[in-house]
């Protein structure tokens, strides 16, 4: 199920809709790392001179170095979170696709859906910036700083894909009760999700692919109950 659903997805990349999502996305997610990258610096210069330079400097070198791990590992969160605005273009496609007969979802209204991804990016933000004593310790056993990545964004990822295209066809406490039911197979779409995402270039693409590929995981949850 998760292997066909995956394939789908992928097969539908040359759709122009995609595209149109992907370009637009990408650039929400520049804007906002730079926002953070403007704000880090800021704050940095902010900092008084200690009037030694190699402390200036290993300030300096150890803020970058922490923007840039948690570049790699909240960018699937601000990705997720951009391609949420624009979800229900891609379900679109994907139904026209691939489910021309069956009822066509309900788009989600732009404030409510705007509101979801801006709580979901705090959320997995927060969590991430309480994780950060741990990552830091980890970054010099990398596998393990990966593993802890991908389980706790992996549950989040999975969660917001899935209930932004659940809503569309379901009343809400009926979409929480079928990801309830299927939360392994869901953790572990969002676990390939966020895989793909740190794989250089590639991530670039997942997140369009990863909402279609959700699509494809609802219907056939939903047929099996």
């Amino acid at each position: 199920m998760i292997a066909s659903s995956l394939r789908l997805a992928l097969a539908q990349l040359p759709d122009p809709a995609f595209r149109r999502v992907l370009i637009r996305s990408l650039l929400i997610s520049a804007a906002i790392f730079a926002v953070l990258a403007v704000g880090l610096w800021v704050g940095v210069a902010s900092l008084p001179d200690t009037g030694q330079t190699w402390i200036d400097w290993l300030v300096g070198f150890l803020s970058g170095l922490g923007f840039f791990v948690g570049m790699l590992l909240l960018f699937p969160a601000v990705m997720t979170a951009a391609i949420g605005l624009f979800l229900d273009d891609i379900a679109d496609a994907v139904e026209r696709k691939y489910y021309p007969q069956d009822a066509r979802g309900q788009p989600l209204p732009f404030w409510p859906a705007l509101w979801g991804s801006i709580r979901f990016l705090l959320v997995v933000l927060g969590i991430n910036i309480l994780l950060l004593p741990i990552y830091a310790v980890l970054i010099f056993f990398p596998p393990f700083m990966y593993a802890l990545s991908l389980l706790v964004n992996g549950f989040l990822v999975s969660r917001e894909y899935f209930e932004v295209v659940a809503w569309r066809y379901l009343p809400r406490k009926e979409a929480d009760r079928l990801r309830q039911r299927h939360r392994g197979d869901l953790w572990l779409c969002g676990a390939i999700i966020v895989l793909l995402l740190t794989i250089p270039l590639i991530n670039f693409l997942v997140p369009i692919v990863a909402t279609a590929f959700m699509v494809h995981v609802y219907k056939r949850l939903r047929a099996t109950g």
